[in-house]
């Protein structure tokens, strides 16, 4: 079963320089398959990082874009180690969340950052 769950984050400030955070309504439990972000009208210079908030294990970013503006898709994936805890070669897999998610937006324009999240439950 796959769950969407949306994050809008409201940026307030100067532009170029404006900011702004929020975090998901409730926990969010499962592997992250896609995540989409949706600009609305920003600069290319902001910065948007998606990331697990802490409260049920230590915090893990899951996305960081650094001066985009452009709306798209992504596939995050976290690299797998072996039984010793090694680096396996070039083999990835969704990432596992159970925790709030964290969004937070910098070197903005005031208005808004929609970020979708699909989760394989």
């Amino acid at each position: 079963m796959i769950e969407t769950h949306k994050i809008t984050v409201t940026v307030a400030g100067l532009a170029g320089s404006a900011a702004g955070s929020a975090k998901s309504r409730s926990v969010v439990s499962g592997r992250v398959l896609a995540i989409h972000l949706d600009y609305t009208s920003q600069p290319a210079t902001t910065d948007v990082t998606i990331a697990t908030n802490g409260t049920n294990a230590p915090a893990l970013t899951m996305l960081t874009r650094t001066n985009s503006g452009t709306d798209g898709w992504f596939y995050p994936r976290v690299l797998l180690d072996d039984t010793a805890g090694a680096d396996l070669t070039a083999v990835y897999d969704a990432i596992p969340v159970d925790d709030h998610l964290a969004v937070t937006v910098a070197q903005g324009d005031p208005g808004s950052v929609d970020v979708y999240v699909l989760v394989e439950r």
